[in-house]
């Protein structure tokens, strides 16, 4: 039944977290039974504490792994059906094109964190974790994210300021951001954050 059950909601190579792990009518303890069984006869994969997955298996190159950075994604940032954080820092600020560097810890902000922000480690990937001060969503994340990502932008750049500008600017432009959505968060904006958006002249690439 827990195969079946793993193998159409969860499918190959997707981390399967013991403690989300939920079926109608059956409890904790015969699921962790049966996970414990499945690790035995090798369908299941153990990748970290809690965490498994069904490895797909290759005529070429063997027993497939569990990428790590899918692991962080579903555990705290975004699932098939919902987003509920994203990752800011240094990270962000390379995606964005501001930084070539390459963070040692990846920052998150995420709704499945309750304190200021503490270090936990998925597999050998450090991850920096904190609480939202509002709850993430698939519409809001995005924004949230460059919010952060302009707040920090100086601290990460390796860019002329009006370069990390353009940058910006580009990035706003490219997701189309509206007014309603900035108006929509404007609880989280700090002073800081705010003055750059005016001064940059960033406000006025909100959508009307």
């Amino acid at each position: 039944m827990l195969k079946k059950y793993l193998l159409e909601n969860y499918g190959y190579n997707e981390p399967i977290f013991l403690s989300e792990l939920c079926i109608e009518g059956v409890s904790t303890n015969a699921i962790r039974q049966s996970v414990k069984r499945l690790v035995t006869s090798g369908f299941l994969k153990r990748y970290d504490t809690g965490i498994y997955y069904i490895p797909k298996t290759n005529s070429l190159l063997g027993t497939s792994y569990l990428d790590p950075y899918i692991v962080i994604m579903r555990k705290f940032i975004q699932n098939r059906s919902e987003t509920y954080g994203y990752i800011t820092g240094i990270s962000f600020a390379n995606q964005l094109g501001l930084t070539t560097q390459m963070p040692a810890v990846i920052e998150i902000v995420t709704n499945r964190e309750s304190t200021a922000g503490r270090t936990i480690s998925i597999g050998s990937q450090s991850v920096r974790i904190k609480k939202s001060p509002v709850e993430i969503t698939d519409e809001n994340a995005a924004l949230l994210q460059l919010l952060d990502g302009i707040g920090q932008a100086e601290k990460y750049t390796e860019l002329s300021l009006d370069d990390t500008i353009k940058t910006l600017i580009c990035y706003i432009r490219k997701k189309g951001f509206s007014k309603k959505e900035l108006s929509d968060v404007s609880c989280v904006l700090t002073g800081a954050t705010a003055k750059k958006l005016i001064e940059w002249g960033m406000i006025y690439e909100f959508a009307s």
